[in-house]
């Protein structure tokens, strides 16, 4: 089984990679999906250790790393927003 996981790992990843040789659009998405996920993450650093937002710490665990690195910005500001609201 595990083998059959590597294997399809593999395959997936020369996939992707024939896929981003072929087409250079490809790789402006993943350059600006990359840059919004990083800028975001600074954001939410900044965000915890200089208490920008009065009163809110955003606990840093997988579910907050996740929302930001795929929303970015606006997945901060929706983490923001449900801890002030308090859920």
């Amino acid at each position: 089984m595990k083998i059959l996981l590597l294997v399809l790992l593999i395959a997936s990843i020369a996939g992707l990679l024939l896929v981003l040789v072929r087409q250079r659009l490809a790789w402006r998405g993943i350059l600006t999906f990359l840059l919004h996920g990083v800028s975001a993450f600074a954001l939410l650093y900044l965000v915890n250790t200089t208490g920008w937002v009065a009163g809110v710490q955003v606990p840093i665990n997988p579910v907050t790393l996740t929302g930001v690195g795929l929303l970015g910005i606006p997945g901060l500001a929706l983490i923001i927003s449900l801890k002030m609201v308090g859920i």
